[in-house]
């Protein structure tokens, strides 16, 4: 697979791509709050269930912003742009969930 040349600086296609890995942070960021709030093992014990959903909502909003903001400049550009190392970032290692020994 041939590789995506460098958008131009400042170009559509450049903030398109930036807005895309934001909104993968912030989807990963959401999925982890979610995950933290509702957790036994590695959530909050000193939070009430009201804080635990303020912060999940925020977390969702956050993201909800970053990905319309995604949307909003593909659908300028006309495409979305694909070829950019535009990926998940790694998993978090102070998750229970990393942390559990396999069954």
């Amino acid at each position: 697979m041939a590789k995506a040349v460098a958008p131009e600086p400042g170009s559509l296609e450049e903030r398109a791509v930036a807005a895309h890995r934001a909104y993968l942070d912030a989807l990963v960021a959401w999925e982890r709050t979610l995950h933290r709030m509702n957790c036994a093992l590695c959530g909050p014990s000193d939070l009430s269930e009201n804080e635990r959903a303020e912060a999940c909502d925020a977390a969702e909003a956050e993201k909800e912003a970053h990905r319309i903001a995604f949307r909003d400049l593909c659908d300028k550009l006309g495409f979305v742009p694909t070829g950019h190392d535009v990926a998940l970032p790694a998993e978090d290692p102070s998750c229970c969930k990393s942390s559990a020994s396999p069954r």
